[in-house]
């Protein structure tokens, strides 16, 4: 033993001995095996919560970055040849999908049922197939006559939480208000106009399917008094993610002009999903730490119940060494055996959430995830294997940094003490 190779076959089989080893023969306790299934749990419940926040994150980015652009140049003042030379080459560059010209204002909505804020969003009738979460694109504006007739016809497209809010529906009629209005002797009188709603839209968003107006945009000229003029280029991204690199990009097209990206436009919502995604990991890395910290109990105990064996092994010239390392092997392998079935377990339920959501569904005899409530199919879950693995390899850290304190105090009884009154 004393000539034997650190954490080799002789260190191996005695650390294993002392696991397989019965309770009333000193063997591992009953806390080393809640402490066990606690690693295992916690490890399974992280993947499982980190992978359905990330679903959510990624249904919820995915609506609001459906019904919005994901980076937009300012172009106001501009005549509409200029606008859309640049818009040409915005279109031209690595990572754009699609980009078009656009005027954005705000207006109050109002119908015989009730009023509330609106954005009246002006597009071309060329660009209406380019907006994702219009279903049917350009045949769907085209069978609502969306654009037809002089300076672009009276017909928009609302979204359909809007249309519920003010009690209307396809062919009724809303009256837009828009802030700058007509002077007159008696002061500025608030430009307002009555348009038939031809069609309405869901983005997925549900704050924004209470707020968008589409209309033509040679309307929307007429409207805000913005005649050969745009207010914005809309340029969607094929990674919405990664718009510093087309940003930097437009900025050199542009000469000056403001290019700002959804992620400004949304700081607060965007930063609100990282900062409770990060609070929630650290959270649940403590839940392990603190699970973890059970095993030293474990070990303790099992130390104190192999003191004769230790000042035996002691007493024919077993190193110190090699005792620490023996019981930190035994620590070690209860949790990294419950951070490996953890994370095998948490794999499972994220890959068979929908089955785990119906099972879970019967047992309670109702819906824990109702459609209706929340807008979405079911629970949503995206695994991340950086992020499980990251988990498993911090359970294994824990256990072993936790186990290093009573293997120490093993390795250093004295053999004397312990045989002492044996």
């Amino acid at each position: 033993m004393a000539k034997a190779a650190p954490f080799g076959q002789v260190e191996r089989a005695l650390a294993w001995r002392y696991l397989r080893a019965r309770r009333q023969h000193g063997g591992v306790s009953l806390i080393s095996i809640i402490s066990f299934f606690g690693i295992m749990l916690a490890v399974t419940a992280l993947i499982v919560i980190m992978s359905v926040m990330a679903g959510f994150r990624s249904t919820l980015l995915n609506a609001l970055l459906g019904g919005q652009g994901h980076v937009f140049v300012s172009v106001g003042g501009l005549p509409e040849s200029d606008v859309d030379i640049l818009t040409n080459e915005v279109i031209e560059l690595e990572g754009v999908e699609h980009a078009f010209p656009i005027i954005e204002q705000q207006v109050l909505a109002t119908s015989e049922y009730g009023r509330t804020g609106a954005i009246v969003r002006g597009v071309r009738s060329e660009d209406i197939g380019n907006l994702p979460y219009l279903e049917g694109g350009q045949s769907t504006a085209d069978a609502a006559r969306f654009g037809e007739g002089r300076n672009g016809g009276d017909v928009v497209l609302i979204g359909a939480f809007l249309a519920q809010d003010l009690g209307l529906r396809i062919g009724d009629k809303i009256t837009l208000i828009a802030p700058e209005g007509v002077a007159g002797p008696f002061g500025v009188t608030p430009r307002s106009k009555a348009y038939t709603i031809g069609d309405t839209f869901t983005t997925g968003s549900v704050e924004l399917d209470k707020l968008y107006v589409l209309m033509p945009m040679q309307q929307s000229q007429l409207f805000f008094n913005k005649r050969g003029e745009y207010q914005a280029i809309d340029a969607r991204l094929y990674n919405p993610m990664r718009t510093e690199p087309v940003m930097a990009e437009i900025r050199s097209l542009s000469g000056g002009l403001r290019v700002e990206d959804w992620k400004l436009r949304r700081a607060s919502y965007f930063n609100a999903l990282n900062v409770e995604r990060g609070m929630m990991r650290v959270i649940m890395l403590i839940l392990i730490t603190i699970t973890a910290l059970n095993i030293i109990t474990g070990v303790v105990m099992l130390v104190k119940n192999k003191t004769r064996d230790i000042a035996i092994l002691r007493t024919i010239g077993t190193p110190r060494g090699a005792i620490m390392r023996v019981f930190i092997m035994i620590g070690a392998i209860l949790g990294l055996t419950g951070a490996l079935i953890g994370l095998a377990l948490g794999v499972l339920i994220v890959l068979n959430i929908g089955v785990v959501e119906g099972f879970l569904s019967s047992i309670l005899g109702r819906d824990i995830f109702d459609a209706e409530v929340y807008g979405l199919d079911g629970l949503p879950a995206e695994l991340d294997w950086a992020e499980a693995v990251f988990t498993t390899l911090w359970a294994m850290s824990m256990s072993i940094l936790v186990t290093i304190w009573p293997a120490w105090s093993a390795a250093r009884l004295d053999p004397v003490d312990a045989l002492r009154f044996e």
